[in-house]
């Protein structure tokens, strides 16, 4: 692929151009950071105002909206179907994933206890399997569940990356994990992680990346990675677009730039992988070998970065870290070295809705640190047309758009996580 590039001057604050991303090798970055606490906190900020952009190769269709010029619909949601309780064995420890049952229902993946949780129409579990270990059918960090077209449940595992099958009932198939651990030239490789999705029809895609260790920084480089099955160590594989991000600084003094925010992507029902920097607004379409097909753009002002956009965001750092060992120290280290940025990005998170081919992108918004707030997702159709803006019930995080309806973690006033199945509608 051959990327034309161009140094230009841009507003930052216009959701319009491009950082630079790229395939097959090579290595670009975007301006972002993170920072190791209870979770990893990713930020990033706006393109430099004299950046090397890199564009589209010619002839790549640009579906092109001025957000004061569409007209668009209002969406919200209806009937919902949510299991879990306080305590007891009906509780979860954590969700991870929420995901739909293709005979009805919903999967959840519960991070705490390992194990995997099957629910019918009525809300009542009738599958239940996993746990912690390394045994045949046992899970060590269970992450993302997809139930694929031939009814295979493939259950993704961020450390070590590993992908485990287990058929609709629960019982193991088999496994696979990736036990690459050097380079081309010999040398060691330093431990990986994964964030999986898997395709409909088997083929599995994941998002591999390398925390450097102190000192042996200053990048963590990501690539998306296409295997033709669940077989990680086979034939057959296409870097789709890699992007790295700077790793925490090794200097105490260094600042550290905190936005909470990283790429997105997902795999559309058509094989397409739909992927966003985050900053502009922007959604590129990529085949499975990596080559740029089309791409969506929004054009909306950035949030520009105030002092109660500040403090609303520390406060959720602060409360994010309290439950953590050790938390709570990091996050206070890392916010005496915080250098804010003048704005946020534009794309928190991006969805591709099975099997209408839909895109949700939830933006960042200046309520978007507020936990007891709606969150409002911008939903284009296929063809890069911005349709409708779907609004969610404060408290409800989605995981999952499918057949009409969103999957997702819905906590309660005491911080109870429930998995929710929402039924999307239109407002009257």
């Amino acid at each position: 692929m051959h990327h034309q590039s161009f140094p230009r001057r841009g507003d930052p604050s216009r959701g319009t151009g491009s950082p630079p991303i790229c395939r097959a090798g090579e290595i670009h970055s975007i301006v972002a950071a993170t920072v190791g606490a209870v979770a990893v906190l990713a930020g990033c900020g706006p393109p430099a105002s004299d950046a090397t952009d890199a564009s589209l190769p010619e002839g790549v269709p640009v579906a092109r909206n001025i957000e004061s010029r569409s007209r668009i619909a209002e969406w919200t949601v209806g009937s919902k179907l949510r299991v879990g309780a306080v305590d007891g064995e009906a509780a979860f420890g954590r969700i991870a994933d929420v995901a739909p049952r293709a005979s009805g229902g919903l999967w959840v993946v519960d991070a705490q206890s390992r194990r995997i949780s099957g629910f019918g129409e009525d809300g009542s579990r009738v599958v239940h399997f996993g746990g912690e270990g390394d045994g045949p059918g046992e899970l060590r960090t269970p992450s993302t569940l997809f139930e694929i077209d031939d009814g295979t449940v493939v259950v993704g595992s961020a450390f070590p990356p590993a992908l485990h099958r287990f058929d609709a009932d629960g019982r193991y198939l088999g496994s696979s994990r990736l036990t690459e651990s050097r380079d081309a030239n010999g040398q060691p490789l330093p431990a990986r992680f994964a964030d999986w999705q898997v395709a409909p029809d088997g083929e599995a895609l994941g998002d591999l990346f390398a925390v450097p260790g102190p000192g042996q920084g200053p990048l963590v480089a990501h690539a998306l990675i296409r295997f033709a099955d669940q077989e990680l160590n086979g034939t057959g594989r296409d870097t789709i677009v890699r992007w790295s991000l700077p790793a925490t600084p090794a200097s105490p003094s260094s600042p550290i730039e905190i936005v909470p925010v990283r790429p997105a992507w997902s795999i559309g029902p058509d094989g397409l992988v739909w992927w966003s920097p985050g900053t502009p607004y922007e959604l590129r379409a990529f085949d499975r070998e990596g080559t740029p097909l089309r791409a969506i753009t929004l054009d909306r002002d950035a949030i520009r970065v105030t002092p109660a956009i500040e403090e609303r965001l520390i406060a959720g750092l602060r409360s994010s870290a309290a439950s953590g060992p050790g938390g709570a120290a990091l996050i206070e280290q890392a916010l005496g070295r915080a250098r804010w940025p003048e704005f946020l990005p534009h794309v928190v998170d991006l969805w591709a809705s099975h099997p209408d081919g839909r895109l949700f992108a939830l933006p960042w918004t200046a309520e978007s640190f507020d936990e007891g707030a709606s969150r409002s997702l911008d939903v284009f159709e296929a063809d890069g047309s911005l349709i409708a803006r779907l609004t969610l019930p404060p408290g409800f995080s989605p995981r999952r758009f499918a057949n009409g309806a969103v999957y997702g973690v819905e906590r309660d006033d005491l911080g109870i996580g429930y998995a929710v199945r929402y039924r999307i509608v239109p407002v009257p």
